[in-house]
């Protein structure tokens, strides 16, 4: 029997990307469409919501899905403090996983790159450079801060505190507890993320590349299948398609 699913942000880039791999898959079927132009029928037969779209439409969603009882599956980006305690409010009535990558790979760049910082002493500074199209308008993306909330809360550092994002106007040297975010914006690049950690003598570096966005569509499909046999609650992306560390 299909899983069938309801899209929100269908016109968005990942959106579209995974409205046609549901379309290719008899294993999925497009319940119901929304968009900043439409909005999912009120009583539309479904089993979950995914959801790639901006924040204003993801406001309208949790509360339809709470309504309906329906798991949510988002990779929104620029959720706000409060938009983000609304998605913890819908998990006491029904299972929502969030996360900021989709991608199995990138999932598990985050693994590695928190025991390289746990692992690695404050001799390794930690760098992290992230890369997309031309379009995209937050910066550094939610994957890079994703990142480095995983390294910082490794090294037992604040994430805010020890962020920087430009040094043009620093004239000092560069201390330890710093973990430095540059972002390039350019052409068709899907992603590309990549977490430095650079010593005298020495450096590791860790770097997960997407060239096709159906990398995220796989992603997200593979935890909306999963999804519906879990409890009310947070569901963490990795621990569901990876299983737990």
């Amino acid at each position: 029997m299909s899983l069938q699913i309801l899209l929100s942000g269908a016109s968005g880039a990942v959106g579209r990307v995974i409205g046609e791999v549901i379309e290719a898959d008899s294993h999925f079927l497009l319940a119901g469409l929304a968009s900043r132009e439409q909005f999912f029928e009120p009583d539309s037969e479904a089993d979950v919501i995914i959801d790639f779209s901006h924040p204003e439409l993801l406001a309208r969603v949790i509360p339809y899905a709470v309504r309906r009882r329906l798991p949510l599956v988002t990779g929104t980006t620029g959720v706000n403090p409060a938009l983000e305690r609304k998605l913890v409010d819908a998990a006491e009535h029904i299972p929502v996983c969030y996360a900021a990558n989709f991608s199995l790979g990138v999932n598990l760049l985050v693994r590695l790159a928190r025991q390289a910082a746990h692992t690695l002493d404050k001799g390794f500074d930690i760098e992290i450079l992230e890369t997309h199209h031309r379009r995209k308008l937050d910066a550094p993306s939610g994957t890079a801060k994703w990142l480095g909330q995983a390294v910082a809360s490794a090294r037992g550092l604040d994430f805010d505190g020890s962020a920087v994002h430009d040094r043009s106007s620093r004239r000092e040297p560069r201390s330890r507890d710093e973990i430095g975010y540059q972002a390039i914006r350019g052409g068709d690049v899907a992603g590309e993320h990549t977490v430095y950690f650079l010593a005298d003598g020495e450096r590791l570096e860790l770097t997960h590349r997407s060239t096709d966005r159906q990398v995220f569509a796989r992603g997200a499909l593979a935890a909306a299948t999963r999804i519906t046999e879990q409890r009310a609650g947070m569901v963490d992306f990795a621990d569901l398609v990876l299983g737990k560390e």
